[in-house]
């Protein structure tokens, strides 16, 4: 069933923040507005200066306590000398659950977000307030650089500072993506037209790859819209294996130049399967000779070099300084097309276009596989894989399986999934411009992979 949304248009140019100095009241003041305050104070420990750090917080209250979050909410950024700044933030979320015990209230929580900036190996304190108990005309504060959205999902485009992004029409997969003011030649897709980035697919031979582009609208979709966050959800049975689900979002913040990504593939069935695989880039490549031949003009590559980190070094590699005289790669050690093999869980990839200077890279920060019947969960080469097969595109994923032969060997056979197997995988997609050492994704994947972390003094005893 399709969730309709209604799709809001925010512009980076919103109004300016509205900052309340010492001329205001003081900060403690502002408690006897509101019913429930937090101070809300994060730590930062990976040695990065955090200038916009998206936070999450689930807050709670009675039922009937809170009318509108968006309305009954103020977070503050606490400055010492008893000054402050008011910060905008996202309310989004809302539920309520009953108390067995019928002396309990229903209980109410939403979620918040807002931006935070800190020091590296500093402190900072956010004072959360909620549950306006008066009629006082309070303040408030909005972003000066939000997101710019447009269209309606699945085809959403969504912009910040640091990139451009469409969404597939079809799919609400991302089709595209640009570094911020760059034109149409540093465009970043397939020149298939179809989404750039697969984020679930599976191949059960003989029948063809079903993708969740391959959808001909998410089955369901929901949109979370705001100015700081867009959040978009796919979900629904894969298109060809109907006993197969994905679930799909992608997390949008304004002021952060990475695209969060969570998934899931669920297995409803056994399932016989050549391939599963999760977090893939698609991007346009060089033919072989045979196909090139058919066209007026040769494809142009959209990346010159992959990179992935080993131990303390990055390592890089030069697509065509690897290509035989059919545009295939060809490395030692290696079967044809092959560009690396890499850990599944290694801690990012990369792709980028040298002299145009722009690239995207996978920055991991979570996997699991289980099996929530007690089965077997497959063991079958998992891998980050990194090829250029001479299609016209080159690629990377990260299978969950594969088989253990080359195409035509007895070795090259399905497996087995079993029902109740589950995937699961948390990264970003970081678009960037890159430098000789490639040290701003490794700052990125440093700063995904440890988010400021709050200072709780406890609470209890149970």
């Amino acid at each position: 069933m399709l969730t309709l949304q209604k799709i809001f248009y925010f512009s980076i140019l919103t109004p300016v923040l509205i900052c309340l100095g010492a001329t205001a009241e003081p900060a403690d003041d502002w408690s006897k507005h509101f019913q429930y305050q937090y101070d809300y104070t994060l730590q930062e420990d990976a040695g990065l200066d955090r200038e916009a750090e998206p936070v999450h917080v689930t807050l709670s209250a009675k039922e009937g306590e809170v009318e509108d979050w968006q309305k009954e909410v103020r977070v503050l950024r606490l400055e010492g000398d008893g000054e402050y700044e008011i910060i905008p933030f996202q309310a989004y979320g809302g539920v309520k659950a009953v108390v067995p015990q019928e002396e309990e209230p229903t209980t109410i929580s939403t979620n918040i977000v807002f931006i935070a900036t800190c020091d590296a190996k500093k402190n900072a304190t956010y004072r959360l307030l909620w549950d306006n108990t008066d009629s006082a005309t309070l303040p408030e504060a909005y972003p000066k650089r939000g997101l710019l959205l447009r269209g309606e999902a699945p085809g959403l485009y969504v912009e910040n500072e640091f990139y451009r992004m469409q969404l597939s029409g079809k799919c609400g997969a991302i089709e595209t993506a640009y570094r911020a003011g760059q034109g149409a030649d540093c465009e970043m897709s397939i020149f298939q037209k179809i989404p750039t980035h697969f984020v679930a697919d599976v191949w059960s031979p003989p029948q063809r790859w079903d993708h969740d582009y391959d959808w001909d609208t998410p089955p369901h979709q929901e949109v979370i819209i705001g100015p700081l966050m867009v959040e978009y959800h796919r979900w629904g049975p894969m298109s060809l294996y109907k006993d197969v689900e994905a679930h799909l979002t992608y997390t949008f913040y304004a002021g952060v130049p990475y695209v969060q990504v969570r998934s899931l593939m669920q297995f409803n069935e056994n399932r016989s399967a050549r391939a599963v695989r999760l977090g893939e880039i698609v991007t346009t490549h060089l033919e072989t000779k045979k196909h090139q031949g058919n066209r007026a003009e040769p494809l142009i590559p959209t990346f010159t070099h992959y990179a992935w980190p080993e131990h303390d070094k990055v390592i890089t590699r030069e697509i065509n300084a690897h290509l035989n005289d059919d545009n295939e790669v060809e490395i030692e050690g290696y079967a044809k097309g092959a560009i690396a093999i890499l850990d599944r869980d290694v801690p990012w990839v990369a792709g980028y276009h040298k002299s145009k200077e722009f690239g995207i890279a996978s920055l991991r920060k979570s996997h699991f596989v289980m099996n929530k019947e007690g089965g077997p969960i497959p063991f079958t080469v998992p891998c980050t894989y990194v090829a250029q097969y001479g299609w016209g595109f080159s690629y990377w994923s990260r299978p969950e399986v594969y088989p253990f032969g080359e195409p035509n060997t007895i070795l090259d056979r399905n497996a087995v999934v079993a029902k109740g197997t589950v995937f699961c995988n948390e990264e970003a997609l970081f678009v960037f411009e890159p430098s000789s050492r490639l040290h701003e994704v490794r700052d990125a994947h440093q700063r995904f992979n440890n988010p400021l972390k709050l200072k709780f003094k406890g609470t209890g005893p149970w």
